[in-house]
């Protein structure tokens, strides 16, 4: 086995010369901003350092026994390796020589292991590249890990934004929509709100147009009763105004048989009555304002009718062929009271027309002079 100078010495021929010389420079030693290989060379360059140290502490030791020399190297070397200096700490004498030792040393290449320096060298520097590449691939490897594990995070944090957004985006969609099927519904009510006033407006006007109408043709109904009442008492008043007091039996019809002419065939020896020339069904009038006496058939007169005029004689209407009043039945001057015809003695269509004074065979005075004197001109 080696010595433990001759381990520093291999260590410190594996490491660059301008390398050893800035860890041992007085200038801090900044290793946790260094990268792994450059820590990996910089802890190697100590080690070997404090291997190169211990003769120089075991000549200055008096008396110290070899194993408790090997105790003090490892522990400096323990030491080294877990207390680098951030700034270097004044030097000894005896430090400094060593550092010139170990300077000298790397660069002349003197000493008793000269010989051996060039296979341990190469071996050194084999073991570094092997070193200084495994360290480069788990650099690189977790490097790698760290991006990918950084990409991931950024990938995972844009989906969660973009879930998020998708989300909002949704809840706005869906809040939008709810907005709008609520303002159709409430345009749909208000519409049918709408349509049910004019509908509820079209009805009542409807309904007041009916009653308008309804009213309307009452009181044009009322109105035509009115003017029909009216037209008819106008009428009245006209064929009253226009209807004499006093009228001829027949009227416009020629006498065939006068008053009073000499016949001895009759019971009083003259004809009694005056004889109007008339066909069968013509109609036959009161000559005034009268109280129906008789109507029926009377003998020789056939059908006849009696009348009491207002000043108390009597008015005979003979041969008739329809009565068209009855006993007690009052009537007016003009008013129709039967018609013409050819019954009882009589020897052709005509109407025998008496006045008399008292209601007997007779008792007459001149029909057509009596009817004049009161006013009768339809003759």
């Amino acid at each position: 086995m080696r010595s433990l100078p001759a381990t520093g010495r291999r260590l410190l021929q594996a490491i660059s010369t301008k390398h050893v010389r800035s860890v041992l420079s007085s200038a801090p030693l900044t290793t946790a901003r260094m990268a792994p290989a450059k820590a990996l060379a910089s802890g190697a360059a100590v080690v070997a350092a404090g291997a190169l140290l211990i003769p120089t502490g075991q000549a200055v030791a008096q008396g110290a026994h070899p194993a408790d020399q090997t105790a003090t190297t490892a522990a400096t070397v323990q030491a080294q390796d877990f207390r680098l200096p951030v700034q270097a700490a004044p030097q000894s004498e005896q430090a400094k020589t060593a550092k010139a030792a170990v300077v000298a040393s790397l660069d002349g290449g003197a000493g008793p292991d000269a010989q051996a320096r060039p296979q341990d060298e190469q071996a050194s520097r084999s073991e570094q590249r092997t070193e200084l590449q495994a360290a480069g691939q788990d650099t690189e490897q977790e490097q790698a890990a760290a991006a990918a594990a950084q990409q991931q995070a950024v990938d995972q944090a844009a989906a969660e934004q973009a879930a998020a957004a998708q989300a909002a985006a949704q809840q706005q969609a869906a809040e939008q929509q709810a907005a709008a099927e609520k303002a159709a519904a409430e345009k749909a009510a208000a519409d049918q709100a709408a349509a049910e006033q004019a509908a509820a407006a079209q009805a009542a006007a409807q309904q007041q147009a009916a009653e308008q109408q309804a009213a309307a043709e009452k009181a044009a109904a009322e109105k035509a009763a009115a003017d029909q009442a009216a037209a008819e008492q106008a009428a009245a008043a006209q064929a009253a105004a226009a209807k004499p007091s006093w009228s001829s039996p027949a009227p416009g019809a020629a006498i065939s048989n006068p008053y009073h002419k000499t016949n001895a065939a009759y019971a009083a020896g003259y004809h009694t009555g005056t004889d109007f020339a008339v066909s069968v069904g013509t109609p036959v009038l009161a000559v005034g304002d009268a109280t129906v006496v008789s109507a029926g058939y009377a003998g020789a007169y056939g059908n006849q009718i009696v009348l009491k005029l207002s000043d108390g004689r009597f008015a005979q209407y003979a041969h008739l062929s329809q009565l068209g009043v009855k006993a007690g039945q009052h009537v007016g001057a003009g008013d129709q009271v039967g018609k013409s015809g050819n019954t009882g003695n009589s020897h052709g269509p005509h109407l025998h027309f008496e006045i008399r004074t008292a209601n007997q065979y007779a008792k007459v005075i001149d029909p057509v002079g009596y009817l004049k004197q009161h006013g009768a001109t339809n003759f």
